[in-house]
């Protein structure tokens, strides 16, 4: 609640530079009820010409799509009890995609960083483009870091489980401290809900949805080699016969892993998640690889995410892949067709058991 106290206090005092509109006049009124005990974010008295009527608002604080889906579906209630509420959402910041959603459910909205869109009778405004004011900071401990994750990728296997913090802990070897705080920054996010001791996850599409914006491809380091093949095909044929030792820590990744799994999109790179640059070279002896920095048919990834990649991996023809759940994260924001592939795995592959 702090948090939407301090945006409500930020929209007071921008509010003329965020609806420059003569003769507009708006007056904030906060925490008061509205209708059968309902409690809005805020309620903002509007007059302009001989046009009066109030805007309910809910303010979104954070980046969560589950938060915004909640926050949409309190104030459509608003409006049912009381049909001449006119509903808004007020944020530091919306992403074009989040204003789509609002106008997609008939709810306005007012971000601090100028993006605007009100329309009611003779009141029409609408200012979009603005970039972001509010960029998101990143401890490095949210609920998508590599650590974290783990009690994602472990709920995602069973959905419809009833946790408690210790089982969880114990079942993915972290400590039930760090755990714990997750658990609590999940149910802010509203991923989670509480039931007598334990919680269970809910919305799974908006925690993947959540989670493939916050995830980032581009932290891996890349190794580019070239193998003297006719194709990726080809490529993963020579890898099956050299016989990878247990020792080497790899899993294919990417459209090379998806191939092996629910093939759909063509491609011409194999990528291949590895643990260290000696397990690399024990590649570039067996396949006589030669590196490159243009042309290169096998990239090599040492991963930013270097837990959590590796959990869940499993086999398809004597090969190591990573998670349905990897795979979707890594393919969703892959340049070349990339999407097509990793909708492709959530259709076939995950969305059975994400809405369990």
């Amino acid at each position: 609640m702090e948090k939407e106290l301090e945006i409500i206090e930020q929209l007071k005092h921008k509010l003329k530079y965020l609806l420059p509109i003569k003769d507009l006049e708006i007056d904030i009124e906060v925490e008061k009820p509205i209708v059968n005990k309902l409690l809005p974010d805020l309620i903002m008295h509007v007059a302009y010409s001989n046009l009066k009527f109030d805007l309910v608002g809910e303010v979104l604080a954070q980046y969560s799509s589950s938060v915004l889906k909640a926050k949409i579906a309190a104030l459509k209630s608003y409006v049912n009890h009381d049909k001449a509420l006119v509903p808004i959402i007020i944020a530091e910041y919306l992403s074009p995609e989040r204003r789509e959603q609002c106008r997609d459910e008939g709810v306005y909205y007012l971000d601090l960083s100028g993006n605007v869109f009100i329309k009611h009778k003779s009141l029409y405004i609408e200012r979009i483009g603005f970039p972001n004011l509010y960029p998101e900071k990143r401890n490095g401990r949210g609920v998508f870091s590599d650590k974290a994750s783990i009690i994602l990728r472990e709920a995602f296997k069973n959905i419809k489980k009833q946790w408690g913090v210790r089982e969880l802990a114990r079942s993915i070897g972290l400590d039930p401290g760090f755990v714990s705080r997750m658990v609590r920054e999940l149910e802010k996010r509203n991923y989670i809900y509480r039931k007598d001791s334990k919680f269970m996850f809910q919305d799974t599409e908006s925690i993947l949805k959540d989670w493939v914006h916050e995830y980032d491809l581009k932290k891996n380091k890349e190794v580019r080699f070239f193998c003297l093949s006719k194709g990726p095909g080809e490529i993963l044929e020579k890898i099956r016969r050299i016989k990878i030792p247990e020792k080497i820590k790899y899993a294919f990744g990417f459209h090379a892993g998806a191939n092996l799994i629910s093939p759909y999109a063509v491609y011409n790179e194999v990528h291949i998640y590895i643990r260290d640059k000696d397990n690399i070279k024990w590649f570039v002896k067996n396949l006589e690889l030669r590196e490159v920095e243009e042309g290169a048919n096998i990239i090599f990834l040492l991963p930013f995410y270097k837990y959590s990649v590796f959990y869940e991996i499993q086999k398809r023809e004597g090969l190591n892949i990573v998670s349905d759940l990897q795979l979707y994260l890594d393919l969703y924001k892959y340049p070349i067709r990339g999407i097509e592939q990793a909708e492709h795995i959530y259709e076939s592959r995950l969305k059975n058991y994400l809405k369990g």
